[in-house]
């Protein structure tokens, strides 16, 4: 008791101290999420890409490592704003003429910006939306006051088509076409101006709770003209070398999840040297091009905290930020042959220009690969697209120094369904069971409040009998205390059934390299049966 009493008073106090005005004391809260970046690519978690703002943010609060998403983009995002499982909040829906999935948030569940809503916060959306492109789905629709969105999970970075003829991009309850942007628009910059547009134009007295959704480093890897070359030569070493550095200084960081090393670790791609030198030319290129594009997006975060600087509001926002899931290893753009893409997008990278001279540029269609790909999640196993560790697990940290002490680091297990009710609780906002939102759906939230451990409170989110499950057709995965059960194939290999189990102990072994489903049975079966009963 006496430690609820003391975190309550702890709490009220950092609130209360840091209030912009005196009518609501109540924080803002800034939610930046960064598309397919991976784990080590910022400077504080290991990499050697130009990051300062994002740096300087996370030594100053609290990052983790042990912060779990999804394997792909519009899980995380459903997941996040529901506070639930994918597969609870999701209604599929059949492939469009392209071959594009069209999946959306499902009508009657209610959303994070709709609890802070009705909590009184307005609420911004500027970037990636990926829960559905009909009226009823839209974000104006869902919660927030304002927004300016890609509504699909990804186009080009420029002013120009890129699933057909069709522009997804939507301010409000307006559909803007591509001739409606800006000239100079690049994504990771027109996100950033409509955020601070929405912001700065904030005149009541009311706090505000804005989500910032990039959609860079995601494919196609595309910077402006005067990006293109800020990375020119760094890279021609290969991914094998970047990977052993980057782990090395993440090591030296305190980052990397305790128990796992690149001792056991297992590349899929093919060792650099093997590489023919225009394909090592390629892969480096596409490599400075997505530097290019991660220090851009840091220099755009620059931009909001100097605003928040300006205008006393910085020690007054709660920051959180965090990449979608790990780092993307497509092939697309780079070499002949399958890439594990679907079949369409052959066509669609056949009509792009991926000449070596228009790498990055306006009709180009490249990714980094899989070496890079590997390079930026290990010594975690695989990456985005799976449900193992390299794509679950992702660099986040927290900031608010009214509240969260310097400079501090978290092993503790936590979930993109965590963010939901942490935000609701620093708001002091009703949620389910709590208040009706237009009679959406109330069922009880999967994740659990994480303002108790970024503030000292508690060392755990989640004791050793709560569960998080994830499901990508045909696969699971479930994760309760310190083990993990996943029945995920090699990428690239086709699964004729359903893979057996396997059980890893992600405490003493993040990397997954050590199979214990023979040696603990009962555990396997104990999973599966949740598994298959709350989140298949």
């Amino acid at each position: 008791m006496v430690k609820y009493l003391l975190y309550a008073l702890v709490t009220l106090t950092s609130l209360l101290g840091t209030a912009a005005n005196a009518e609501d004391p109540r924080p803002n809260i800034l939610l930046i999420i960064a598309d397919d970046l991976g784990y080590t690519d910022l400077g504080s978690y290991g990499g050697e890409i130009s990051t300062p703002s994002l740096d300087a943010l996370a030594y100053a609060g609290l990052r983790f490592t042990g912060f779990h998403t999804a394997s792909a983009c519009q899980q995380v995002r459903s997941m996040l704003i529901s506070g639930r499982g994918f597969k609870h909040v999701i209604r599929r829906m059949p492939p469009r003429d392209d071959g594009e999935r069209q999946h959306h948030l499902r009508i009657d569940v209610a959303t994070l910006p709709e609890f802070l809503q009705a909590a009184g916060y307005r609420t911004y959306l500027a970037g990636k939306w990926d829960l559905g492109l009909t009226p009823k789905a839209l974000p104006i629709a869902r919660g927030f006051d304002r927004s300016f969105t890609l509504l699909e999970a990804s186009s080009s970075h420029f002013a120009e088509y890129f699933w057909g003829d069709v522009s997804y991009y939507q301010e409000d309850d307006r559909h803007v076409p591509l001739a409606d942007l800006p000239e100079d628009f690049y994504s990771t910059r027109s996100y950033t101006d409509k955020i601070l547009e929405y912001i700065a134009a904030h005149l009541d007295d009311a706090p505000w709770f804005s989500m910032l959704t990039y959609t860079a480093p995601h494919w196609p890897l595309q910077a402006p003209d005067e990006w293109l070359d800020r990375y020119a030569g760094r890279y021609d070493e290969g991914y094998d070398v970047l990977r052993e550095q980057r782990v090395s200084r993440a090591v030296d960081r305190g980052v990397i999840p305790p128990g796992a090393s690149l001792e056991r670790f297992r590349p899929m791609a093919t060792p650099w040297a093997d590489l023919p030198t225009e394909l090592q030319r390629r892969y480096a290129r596409a490599q400075e091009i997505y530097a290019a594009m991660t220090e851009l997006l840091d220099r755009e975060v620059g931009r909001i905290v100097e605003h928040l600087e300006d205008h006393d509001q910085l020690d007054n926002t709660v920051i959180l930020f965090l990449s979608d899931h790990g780092a993307s290893a497509a092939e697309i753009g780079i070499k002949d042959g399958p890439t594990s893409m679907p079949d369409h997008f052959d066509t669609l990278e056949a009509a792009r220009d991926n000449t070596f001279n228009n790498f990055g540029s306006m009709n180009s269609f490249i990714d980094h690969g899989r070496g890079f790909g590997e390079a930026a999640t290990a010594p975690l196993r695989y990456f985005k697209g799976t449900l193992a560790e390299g794509a679950l697990r992702a660099p986040a940290f927290i900031h608010f120094p009214p509240a969260i002490a310097e400079g501090e680091i978290s092993h503790s297990f936590v979930t993109v369904m965590d963010i939901l009710p942490t935000f609701l609780e620093i708001a002091e906002a009703a949620g389910p069971g709590d208040i009706e939102i237009d009679g959406r759906d109330m069922q009880p939230l999967a994740g659990r409040s994480f303002w108790p451990l970024v503030t000292g409170l508690v060392d755990t989110v989640h004791d050793e009998s709560s569960v998080a499950g994830w499901s990508r057709d045909p696969f699971g995965a479930l994760i309760r205390g310190r083990y993990k059960l996943v029945n995920q194939t090699m990428p690239g290999q086709q699964a004729n059934e359903t893979p057996p189990w396997q059980l890893f102990d992600i405490v003493a072994d993040p990397s997954e390299t050590r199979d214990v489903a023979t040696t603990f049975p009962d555990i396997v079966e104990e999973l599966d049966a949740i598994w298959r009963q709350d989140w298949q």
